[in-house]
Order: structure tokens, then C-alpha cells, then sequence
């Protein structure tokens, strides 16, 4: 199930707000912008100006307001959006056919990346090695968790790679020394003697994730 359909309401344009508690608080801003999506996602061919005026009388009905730097009308199959972290769309097999699915999007990725930098800068160089890997592995898995929809294996290569070579780094700096530190630190040493988990096996025990 992928993150529009989990969040996305099941009912037409003729849902009514009537009846439902709390419809100015933060339940009612949710459901605004699940029905925003819901409507941009289904609106006929050329009525998609249509969809977002009545995404806006709903708005103002719960006495809220409409960002309009953060709106935009989304033309399908032409572009894809992004939505809870996912970017979903059109996309592309192996044999070249297209699919309607969902990836991280980027700003997820880029997000994940600071965070795993942040946590392996020269300020924590006085920190253990398991307090680092600790920090590391709640973060990793708690992200993998949340995205695992659709073809994630291309990205959680990147993600492996990426945090054996801030890990390897900041070991390095640990000991006052300059590079890589491919060679002092392997990946078995990084996984199996520091227990550093891999999101790519992760993908067994996930049947929405692709490789």
C-alpha cells in the first residue's frame, strides 16, 4: 500500500466536513490535505483548476489558509509529486514499461544524509565507537521502516555506502588520521565486529519493497 492510498480519503468530492469533530485542529488540517491530494489525483482530464478551487472552499471553511508557495497543480502522467516523503508518479522498469508507483523522494535522501553526517563529525570524537554505531543504527532502521515502498534497493545501496564512508571517516579522525580509511576498515569489520546494520537485506522481510 503505498502512502497515497494509506492516507488518501476513499469518498468523492461530495465528502462532507459536517459532523466531524475537531475539524479546525489538527485532524481537520490532515484531512485538507489528504482531499487536496485525493482531488489533484483524480480530477478529469482539464479539470485540475476546478479541483484546487474546491480545495480552497474547503480550506476556508475550517478558517484556514492556503500556502500557496507549497501548492502547485500536478499535470499526470507528465510530473510526479511528492508526498509524506514519497515521490510518486510514473516510472520505469527494468524492460522500460512504465508503472505508477512511489520512491524516497530526494529531500528524504538528503535529509537521511545530514542526519548521518551530523552524527559522525569530529564533535563526537571523544564518544566510543558503540555510542556512534547506537546513534546510527535506530536512525537507519527507523528510516527503512517508513520507506520501503516501491523500488528502494537502488537507494538503500546508496544509503549502505554512504554511512560505511562517514563511519570510516570519523574512525579515522578518532585516531588523528588523515583519509579514507578503506583499507584500516572493512565493510565485515564495520558490520559484524561494530554491528553497523545494512538496509539492502532489509528487503527480504518487506514485501511492498523492491530491489
Amino acid at each position: 500500500m503505498t502512502p497515497l492510498r494509506r492516507f488518501a480519503p476513499t469518498a468523492p468530492a461530495e465528502w462532507s466536513w459536517n459532523g466531524w469533530p475537531n475539524a479546525g485542529g489538527i485532524a481537520g488540517r490532515m484531512l485538507v490535505e489528504q482531499v487536496a491530494e485525493w482531488r489533484g489525483m483524480r480530477s478529469p482530464p482539464g479539470k485540475g483548476d476546478g479541483a484546487v478551487a474546491d480545495m480552497r472552499r474547503l480550506v476556508l471553511r475550517l478558517g484556514l489558509m492556503v500556502n500557496d508557495q507549497k501548492t502547485r497543480l500536478v499535470r499526470l502522467p507528465e510530473e510526479r509529486f511528492d508526498f509524506l516523503g514519497y515521490t510518486i508518479g510514473r516510472f520505469y522498469g527494468r524492460d522500460g514499461r512504465p508503472y505508477w508507483g512511489t520512491r524516497p523522494s530526494k529531500k528524504a535522501v538528503k535529509r537521511l544524509r545530514r542526519e548521518i553526517h551530523d552524527a559522525t563529525t569530529s564533535r563526537w570524537n571523544y564518544m566510543d565507537v558503540e555510542s556512534r554505531v547506537a546513534r546510527l543504527n535506530p536512525l537507519l532502521r527507523g528510516w527503512a521502516g517508513y520507506f520501503s515502498q516501491g523500488p528502494v534497493g537502488q537507494v538503500y545501496r546508496q544509503v549502505d555506502r554512504y554511512v560505511e564512508r562517514r563511519l570510516r571517516i570519523w574512525l579515522m579522525r578518532k585516531r588523528g588520521k588523515r583519509g579514507t580509511g578503506y583499507r584500516q576498515y572493512s565493510e565485515q569489520y564495520l558490520h559484524d565486529t561494530l554491528g553497523l546494520i545494512r538496509l539492502l537485506p532489509l528487503l527480504a522481510d518487506r514485501s511492498n519493497a523492491k530491489v
